[in-house]
């Protein structure tokens, strides 16, 4: 469990790639590169379809980054880079 304060994504923008900025509702602004998390079965279009990855936006009633089929990324991980670290290790084979 993690010791951070809860936060919500506010805003998220696709700068190029898979790379997104994302603001929060307690002012901090990240830009994360989530093509490391982009994997399995139901990542698969986002990861290989270029307008599937932009429709990325805000979930607003739980604060979190979505794509239309329904997945989302949460936004404490996001915002906390030891989070962003923890979750970037465990998605790289070892």
């Amino acid at each position: 469990m993690s010791n951070h304060p809860a936060v919500r994504a506010t805003e998220v923008e696709v700068l190029h790639d898979r790379v997104v900025r994302v603001r929060f509702d307690d002012g901090a602004t990240v830009e994360r590169d989530l093509s490391p998390l982009l994997t399995g079965p139901v990542f698969e279009q986002i990861r290989a379809d270029d307008s599937a990855f932009c429709q990325v936006e805000v979930d607003p009633p739980f604060g979190v980054i979505a794509w239309p089929n329904g997945v989302d990324i949460d936004a404490e991980l996001l915002r906390y880079d030891d989070l962003w670290g923890q979750a970037i290790a465990l998605a790289r084979p070892a």
